[in-house]
């Protein structure tokens, strides 16, 4: 099976294991290449934004994608549908390091960790009061693939009441209530804290603009690790200046890099990270081993 890699870095050891299952690997150091490589015999890709570069049709033989995001915004996925592409995310690769992320910005806003960060560098003892317990809080995780469980079990560990929302009705054990998203103004009326997991599509473009706000509980706590067009950011910015959202933790941006003129830089309720939520030590290790699980299955199927 002729293997197109043009997003991941293999070690020596990790590219004989790939060959082993009968992979010929083809590697290109950057995606754009892709515009003049001949593609006529590649039967599989590994890649994050290639299909920017080069149709799907000019993939006569192609059967597999790998893609090596969580996200499948970049990718056309009916048209992979339709000639029967098997397409696979990575969604359990990074799901932990996001998680992970959530509880951290979370307690950062209920513990009020940068008011106390500012104080050490002025060397102030001042004692805060308004410090907030995750216990019997009410959080609604929107999207319950890899990354939305990994923050429900953590969360859930905390105390919180956990509510999940998904497309379709369905079996989910690590949450504490499921709904469609037929309900999902009602539970956010009663959600304390609210983290968006979901793939960015024509359904969720915008999905929070200034009306769902309003149906937002007063004094939520947003947090995005999806995609930044999911939210409408001048909506977002209303809900904070009236005080509907308390704070927004936000990781993804409609605009990346984030302009330096954008007012989130400095809102005093808003922390950000640069599209980092991802990131650990272990990632790379998790990475490898959904493509060879998946590869695996292609090769001996």
């Amino acid at each position: 099976m002729n293997v197109l890699c043009t997003a991941f870095r293999f070690s020596e050891e990790e590219r004989q294991q790939i060959e082993r299952t009968g992979v010929t690997l083809h590697l290109l150091e950057r995606e754009e290449d892709v515009a003049t490589y001949d593609v006529s015999e590649i039967e599989g890709i590994i890649c994050n934004n290639l299909f920017l570069y080069r149709d799907v049709d000019d993939f006569p033989h192609l059967r597999f994608v790998q893609v090596v995001s969580a996200g499948l915004d970049r990718v056309p996925v009916e048209r992979l549908k339709a000639r029967q592409i098997e397409l696979h995310n990575a969604g359990d690769a990074y799901a932990v390091p996001m998680a992970e992320w959530v509880v951290w910005q979370l307690l950062d806003f209920y513990k009020r960790g940068p008011v106390f960060r500012a104080q050490q560098q002025e060397k102030r003892w001042e004692k805060q009061r308004r410090l907030i317990e995750l216990t019997d809080r009410t959080v609604t995780v929107l999207g319950v693939g890899h990354v939305g469980e990994a923050v429900a079990t953590r969360l859930r560990a905390f105390g919180m009441y956990v509510i999940g929302v998904g497309r379709r009705a369905r079996d989910v054990p690590f949450v504490d209530e499921y709904v469609q998203f037929d309900r999902l103004d009602d539970v956010l009326e009663r959600s304390d804290v609210i983290v968006i997991a979901l793939p960015l599509t024509e359904q969720t473009h915008y999905l929070f603009d200034k009306t769902r706000f309003e149906r937002v509980k007063e004094g939520a706590i947003l947090l995005n690790v999806a995609r930044g067009a999911i939210v409408d950011e001048t909506a977002l910015l209303y809900a904070l200046e009236t005080k509907k959202v308390a704070g927004a933790a936000l990781d993804v941006f409609e605009t990346e890099p984030l302009p330096r003129n954008h007012p989130f830089w400095t809102h005093p309720a808003v922390q950000l990270t640069p599209h980092n939520s991802y990131v650990s030590d272990r990632v790379n290790r998790r990475l490898f081993r959904t493509i060879l699980r998946n590869l695996t299955r292609q090769t001996t199927s």
